[in-house]
């Protein structure tokens, strides 16, 4: 039976990694020098002060608004948006202030806004945001009627000392996972290709908002914490985004969820490591003996974590124990 992959479903993520490359050399300008360097660019930080920056990230949730769709649920996307940009500030340090949306339908219809929005207003409860704002755009020669996109926007605080740099991530520390809820916001194209729609239940399942945990942990061991990596889209290559000197050896990965086992039956296993987060939504960079508060830390708010590998020498790679591959930083 022929393997399914990303490509196949229509995503060329490889393109898209080399197009925001050739995006950030065609907008770089004077005043980007200014800016603080924040680990694997999952915000940008520009001071305020000598002391205090702001972080700001977009994002959307991708075709998982088809499933939402397909099964005429729309009251966890909204969690999912917000999720998507308060877990990535929190990986250059910042703590979540204010979330703002952009919700683009065909027609707008009462119901299905309302509860999206709903979901929106729980995700940054979880999250510890407000929502400060957003635009609602009727887009009837655009969508489809039922047919709708969603964009969130998220801006946080760091300070200068809090800023995770990615600079001090090395070699012999350790790599902690903690769990993901499911398929998270990822990767969507190609698990509705190939999963039955009587399993798309499983796969609105909200994003985990780790949000609360990170902070509690920052506000309980300063400095602790090296470096942070969401695992979205790209997989587990994820983690080379923190720090390009430095690789990774995952000797114990955490228990993979179901939903990732019934994809697999159809993706071949790199592609899977290459596209899904397969089990680790966040991973957590410290040294030894900082790993068990750490864990402690986030089991204390619900979530699942243990202490799943180390960092190595290899730079731009990801080994994985007992498999036959190895993931490679994305253009090498």
């Amino acid at each position: 039976m022929t393997k399914e992959t990303y490509a196949s479903s229509g995503v060329q993520i490889d393109k898209a990694e080399l197009f925001v490359e050739r995006l950030k050399s065609n907008a770089r300008r004077q005043a980007h020098a200014g800016m603080w360097k924040s680990a694997g660019g999952y915000a940008a930080v520009q001071p305020l002060t000598a002391d205090l920056g702001v972080a700001v990230t977009t994002d959307g949730v991708g075709t998982k608004v088809l499933v939402a769709d397909e099964l005429k649920k729309f009251d966890t996307v909204g969690i999912d948006l917000v999720a998507m940009v308060a877990n990535d500030l929190i990986c250059v340090g910042a703590t979540p202030n204010m979330f703002l949306d952009y919700f683009a339908v065909g027609r707008l219809d009462d119901s299905l806004a309302d509860d999206i929005i709903s979901g929106i207003i729980e995700g940054c409860d979880r999250a510890d945001m407000y929502l400060a704002g957003g635009e609602t755009a009727e887009l009837p020669g655009l969508y489809q009627d039922g047919h709708y996109d969603l964009a969130g926007f998220a801006v946080g605080s760091v300070k200068k000392a809090d800023l995770l740099s990615g600079d001090e991530i090395k070699a012999g520390q350790k790599l902690i996972a903690v769990a993901s809820s499911g398929i998270h916001s990822n990767g969507l194209s190609l698990a509705r290709k190939v999963l039955p729609k009587e399993k798309w239940q499983m796969l609105l399942e909200p994003t985990a908002i780790y949000v609360k945990a990170a902070l509690s942990a920052f506000a309980e061991m300063p400095g602790a914490i090296k470096g942070l990596a969401h695992i979205t889209g790209g997989g587990w290559r994820n983690l080379l985004r923190l720090n390009e000197k430095v690789g990774f050896n995952l000797e114990k990965p955490l228990p993979l969820p179901e939903v990732f086992t019934l994809i697999q039956n159809h993706v071949e296993e790199e592609e899977m490591y290459k596209t899904f987060n397969m089990g680790m939504g966040l991973g957590i960079i410290a040294e030894e003996k900082d790993s068990a508060q750490i864990i402690d830390c986030f089991k204390s708010f619900g979530h699942n974590a243990a202490l799943v590998g180390s960092v190595t020498s290899e730079a731009g790679l990801v080994r994985i124990a007992q498999k036959s591959f190895v993931l490679k930083n994305k253009h090498s």
